[in-house]
């Protein structure tokens, strides 16, 4: 660690804090630096959102991410250069994790069927960007699929957000031609499975492309897709307070309203059972990589 990478680091104060929680956080970030083979000093904007969810990869709580870019921007800001944790992407990210952590339902608008089918109707149409630039049409269209595709499957298996980030391909399963079944992993309801439709299996099938089983089915951490899923309300024109618990709010609220919740939990069991474990449409089966 040069010289220029460890400025004397100081609270409101003037007492040090370079043997404390700034200094550990600095160090932590050079270390991760060195180790990606980039300079810490100055870092971009990028960087610091990169190094940042590679910290809640590890267990992070928002708290301490907030602490590591204080510590990152003090660090610039002694040694007079920009600050990069001031970029609206950096505040962005720690806010959508600072949202994360709290209980969802508690904040999160229900996506019912009625805002699905709205999502539907406006999500392959192209984006203004935050630089102003107006989203390729092939673009829009592939980032469409994908939310759809991911709203889809989130209110059909009645998903948490952390758990359809952790599905992987082998997670999904086709039972018959009326749909199939996806797998959840440490479900706290104690269900092993949850029915999928097959418009639901047509959706995450135009997704796939040569995705092996076992990789990623959406490709997103938990705040990445809360955010897609509120751009996507507001694209809609559903407007604000939608994230990645609402899907799932929004099933529960659709079949609470028409009054088929202990019903629907049985058909899905009776389904299961009289399909088989590893049933599939006869003509039809995943595609896979060569």
């Amino acid at each position: 660690m040069t010289d220029r990478e460890r400025p004397e680091l100081q609270d409101t104060t003037g007492l040090p804090l370079w043997t404390r929680s700034y200094g550990y956080q600095w160090q932590s970030f050079v270390s991760w630096c060195v180790a990606s083979g980039l300079s810490s000093l100055p870092v971009s904007s990028e960087h610091v959102v990169t190094y940042l969810l590679e910290r809640v990869q590890h267990g992070a709580r928002s708290s301490t991410l907030k602490v590591a870019a204080a510590a990152i921007a003090h660090a610039h800001t002694s040694a007079d250069l920009p600050n990069p944790c001031e970029a609206e992407m950096v505040q962005t990210t720690i806010a959508e994790l600072a949202r994360d952590e709290e209980p969802a339902s508690s904040r999160s608008l229900p996506l019912n069927l009625t805002c699905y089918r709205r999502i539907r109707h406006t999500a392959y149409q192209p984006r203004m960007s935050r630089g102003g630039r107006l989203e390729r049409p092939e673009s829009a269209r592939r980032r469409g699929a994908v939310d759809v595709a991911m709203i889809a499957l989130m209110r059909d298996a009645r998903l948490r957000v952390r758990e359809a980030a952790a599905l992987t391909w082998k997670d999904i399963e086709w039972k018959n031609i009326h749909g199939g079944q996806v797998r959840i992993r440490g479900d706290v309801d104690g269900h092993d499975h949850r029915v999928l439709s097959l418009d639901t299996l047509e959706l995450l099938l135009a997704i796939r492309g040569d995705s092996s089983d076992d990789e990623s089915v959406l490709g997103m951490m938990p705040n990445q897709m809360s955010a897609r899923i509120g751009a996507a309300a507001l694209q809609a024109g559903l407007g604000p307070g939608y994230s990645g618990e609402s899907p799932r709010l929004g099933m529960i609220q659709d079949l609470e309203t028409f009054g088929v919740l202990l019903l629907g939990n049985m058909i899905a069991e009776e389904f299961l059972q009289e399909s088989g474990p590893h049933g599939s449409p006869p003509d039809f089966d995943w595609p896979h990589p060569e």
